[in-house]
């Protein structure tokens, strides 16, 4: 009968087992804090909304300025700029106005000169009538200056200064020289002319601080910020389509001279199809202008459904200059909640509130949040609090 053969195990085999064993549950360890902890994410911005599509007609708050019978128009101050009150706009000439009756101030004014030097004076010195004499050259200096728009101040200013000069130095020659017959003569032809050129022309000057246009539609007085919000569909879809409306029918020989608008807020008067779009009061909606780079803040004044066309009257805070000379764009209006998307995985719950951990620096920083939405993989969120760390570009923890 064969002996049965005993095998030993050696002690060694047993140190491998429990080698193996700790491998096992340094790995198990391992990996159960792989998925505490878990890897990172980068967090991305996002926004949330609708968007509606429409048409827009451009109101501005701004005043037209037309006069009757304009033969010339001299522009003093440049299309687009700003101007405060007392600077001058424009200098405009109605009929009657011609360059020939300049040529004959110009010609009373050079015989009074030249009557002064080869009579009056040939033989007299006469201090006063010298003063008034270069207070007069240096008024004249100043009004040509200014209308050639290289000077500041007030045209109308300086033109009151100009004739009080010019009449005290007439009342001066008179009670000097009483019985110059052929003096009087002149200084009485060189008023009456300058009075016939004043009554044919109007300086213009700004009644308050403002912006300058030069440009006109034909729509300044009955579509501005006093007018809008009377306007109805049926006379907004006109301005759409360039119809000038009843209202708008200029005085005959009345022209458009300029119009100015004052800078700050403007209006929109929106015409929309999205029947199932419906404004709130108050409401702040961002509105992007076709062709332009970014939108602006408009928020609803009030508005009418008709059919199914819906006008929306909004107020919109923002620089009127890229508007100025524009009365109607296509407009999407959008009404969008800001936030940022992170991964589901990075949603944490501490102290029963649902939050993410932001690592920066070493640092771990839990931010509470709103869950606005969230799908199988991503979760748009809003932090809770104002000023947190949670903002695009910084890193979230992931967990299980």
């Amino acid at each position: 009968m064969r002996r049965k053969r005993h095998v030993r195990i050696q002690a060694r085999f047993y140190v491998f087992l429990v080698l193996l064993a700790l491998i096992a549950l340094m790995l198990l360890l391992w990996v159960n804090q792989r998925n505490r902890l878990g890897t990172t994410a980068i967090v991305t911005q996002a926004s949330l909304g609708s968007q509606y599509q429409g048409q827009i007609v451009i109101v501005r708050d701004e005043t037209l300025y037309d006069a009757e019978g304009v033969t010339r128009v001299d522009y003093v101050a440049e299309e687009g700029s700003h101007l405060y009150k007392g600077g001058v706009i424009c200098r405009v000439y109605s009929s009657g106005y011609n360059q020939t009756e300049i040529n004959k101030l110009e010609n009373y004014r050079s015989a009074i000169q030249q009557y002064h030097k080869e009579q009056v004076m040939q033989n007299y010195v006469d201090a006063q009538l010298d003063r008034l004499n270069s207070q007069i050259d240096a008024l004249a200096l100043e009004i040509r200056t200014l209308v050639q728009g290289q000077g500041v101040g007030s045209l109308n200013n300086l033109e009151t200064q100009m004739t009080s000069a010019l009449n005290s130095r007439q009342n001066y020659l008179r009670q000097k020289y009483p019985q110059d017959l052929t003096l009087s003569s002149l200084y009485q032809q060189e008023s009456q002319q300058l009075k016939k050129i004043e009554s044919w022309t109007t300086t213009y000057d700004a009644q308050e601080e403002c912006i300058v246009s030069f440009y006109t539609d034909g729509y300044e007085s009955t579509v501005n910020a006093e007018t809008y919000e009377e306007l109805t569909l049926s006379q907004v879809r006109s301005v759409l389509s360039g119809q000038q409306l009843e209202t708008d029918v200029v005085s005959r020989g009345r022209t458009a001279v300029f119009r100015t608008v004052q800078p700050g807020i403007w209006y929109a008067l929106l015409v929309s199809s999205e029947r199932d779009w419906n404004p709130v009061l108050d409401q702040s909606y961002k509105m992007q202008l076709e062709g332009f780079d970014e939108p602006v803040d408009a928020t609803v004044i009030s508005f009418t459904r008709s059919g199914g066309d819906l006008l929306v009257r909004m107020e919109i805070d923002a620089d009127v200059e890229p508007v100025l000379n524009l009365r109607t764009s296509r407009v999407v209006v959008g009404e969008f909640v800001d936030g940022v998307n992170v991964p589901v995985s990075a949603l944490y719950v501490q102290s029963n509130m649902i939050g993410v951990v932001v690592s920066e620096l070493g640092v771990d920083t839990f931010v509470p949040v709103t869950v606005i939405s969230q799908n199988e993989t991503t979760a748009f969120v809003r932090s809770i609090y104002a000023g947190s760390p949670l903002q695009p570009g910084k890193t979230v923890k992931l967990f299980n």
